[in-house]
């Protein structure tokens, strides 16, 4: 009985180690294949990986730049960029119609003294009403026309504000598309 045992109980063995064994080395051997084609396909994908990771590395500040890069992406910024030049474009056109009216030295004495925006004093005249309803209005129809909501574009304002790079980038974008019109 006990040579009974020691065979039955090695074939066992033998099959359960070989059958799990060619499982495993097919799992191996899988995501070995998979790790081949990621180191041959990401960097023709995603650029130079060694290079990516020199630049992010160094220091805290490094990491969050690139968060920055992979959380807005280049779309993003271009879009961005794209609807800040228009807004201003059209906060300009506004700024030069409402210096043309014989009341704007008072009011903008007065937003002065307030240390507040035009647009944002309680008491403004009905020309001047009108003309920040236009630019409000412009400005939300333009975050919305670039693919923005109007909490997402002024969280990217903010951020913008808080880190040079990303403000370096996104008025590099600014330039770069004011002088292709």
């Amino acid at each position: 009985m006990n040579i009974w045992y020691q065979r039955h109980s090695s074939y066992f063995l033998n099959n359960y180690l070989k059958r799990h064994l060619n499982q495993r080395l097919g799992t191996i051997s899988l995501f070995g294949l998979c790790m081949l084609i990621g180191a041959i396909a990401d960097p023709k994908i995603m650029g130079d990986r060694v290079l990516a990771s020199a630049e992010t590395c160094t220091r805290a500040s490094s990491l969050q730049n690139f968060l920055t890069k992979v959380t807005l992406g280049e779309d993003r910024i271009t879009r961005y960029a794209s609807a800040v030049n228009a807004i201003e474009n059209k906060r300009l056109e506004i700024f030069r119609v409402a210096k043309s009216n014989p009341d704007w030295s008072n009011i903008a004495s007065l937003a002065e003294s307030q240390q507040t925006k035009v647009c944002d004093l309680s008491q403004r005249p009905e020309f001047l009403q009108n003309l920040c309803n236009q630019l409000r209005s412009y400005s939300e129809e333009e975050i919305c026309r670039y693919g923005f909501t109007n909490k997402e574009f002024n969280q990217i304002t903010l951020e913008q504000m808080q880190n040079a790079k990303l403000r370096s980038q996104i008025q590099d974008k600014q330039m770069q598309l004011r002088g292709n019109k």
